[in-house]
């Protein structure tokens, strides 16, 4: 069977390739999606190989233990009782080989027998593939690079009522953009959160509630419900939320940046709302693709002067270059700068 030609897009790609059996002889499988990932390359282990003889053409290898020798060895190899064998290189860094492959790829790669399916598949490592070598050149011509970004929202959505219908519950759109909102867009923890809140719920639909109960929130998520504790005067609520951040080993630096990062987008939003700058404006400002986070984040703008973000903004700067420092308390310095943005706004001299 003539392997299938490659492109550029490589993800609508393979999955063509999986539709008509027809696959290409090297696939380079990256992208922040988890699920996705390991999505079609389960895909292309059950359609490649028969499971019959899976111990003989389905090869598996760690790329940090690779040798030449290995990979030739196991692509020279035919098939048993099969037109295809699958070899599956995990976390091999192409463009910086360790000794010995650099001279070695771009003949190997370039000339893959008929019967060979290649895939180079990128969990720990990047896996960005550098333009500027030889190697590209080769695999340009012959891989097919199929790199599996978060999904945007409305996908995201569509996949949360499917997945909620797969465990005989619905829920609406505007729960399911809540639930991306608070968990994150990873589609691997959302379908742990997902099974969560079907469990939680007694009537078949998933609601806010049953979200709220028993999901996980994400870092932006709880710093988002801490601004508001702030803007709100609710500062203990807001110092309690720190704490528990902290104790859930994130990171304090961290922790002031997404905090930091959040005051600039309310800054934005605030600028936005002032120029008569519409939703897809403001998504373009923020760095964001979802039409609901910016709308939360419009919300929340509301609710404070242009002249406290300005102040909060600068006292963010300020405390990010002190947490930089070795001596500083860090958590204290956090609930210092907090303390200092809840006067500002008490006080009025926002």
């Amino acid at each position: 069977m003539p392997a299938a030609k490659t492109k550029s897009n490589g993800k609508a790609q393979l999955i063509r390739d999986l539709k008509s059996g027809e696959f290409a002889p090297l696939y380079i499988i990256s992208g922040e999606e988890t699920y996705l990932k390991e999505y079609y390359l389960r895909q292309l282990r059950e359609k490649v190989v028969d499971p019959s003889f899976a111990d003989f053409n389905l090869i598996e290898f760690d790329g940090k233990g690779l040798t030449v020798e290995q990979l030739t060895e196991a692509i020279d190899s035919y098939p048993a009782m099969s037109e295809k064998k699958l070899i599956i290189v995990s976390d091999f860094d192409l463009f910086k080989p360790p000794a010995g492959f650099s001279e070695v790829l771009p003949e190997i790669l370039g000339d893959l027998p008929d019967y060979v399916c290649l895939v180079f598949y990128y969990d720990v490592l990047e896996g960005k593939p550098d333009k500027r070598t030889k190697l590209y050149k080769t695999l340009e011509k012959n891989a097919c690079f199929a790199e599996f970004s978060h999904q945007e929202e409305p996908e995201l959505v569509a996949w949360l009522e499917r997945r909620a219908r797969a465990l005989g519950c619905s829920i609406a759109p505007e729960d399911a953009s809540y639930m991306i909102f608070l968990c994150g867009n990873s589609m691997t923890n959302l379908a742990g959160e997902m099974e969560k809140a079907a469990a939680h719920t007694t009537t078949g639909v998933i609601k806010k509630y049953n979200i709220d109960a028993v999901c996980s929130p994400v870092l932006d998520a709880v710093v988002f419900d801490l601004t508001d504790a702030i803007t709100a005067g609710k500062f203990d609520r807001a110092v309690a939320l720190v704490g528990d951040l902290i104790a859930q080993k994130n990171n304090e630096v961290m922790i002031f940046t997404t905090i930091t990062r959040h005051i600039q987008r309310l800054y934005a939003a605030k600028l936005c709302a002032e120029a008569r700058g519409g939703e897809k404006q403001l998504m373009e400002m923020i760095g964001s693709k979802s039409p609901y986070y910016a709308r939360q984040i419009q919300n929340a703008a509301r609710r404070v002067p242009l002249s406290w973000l300005r102040k909060a903004a600068s006292l963010c700067a300020k405390t990010d270059s002190a947490l930089k420092g070795s001596a500083v308390d860090r958590q204290k310095q956090i609930e210092l700068t907090l303390l200092s943005m809840a006067a500002e706004l008490k006080g009025g001299k926002a």
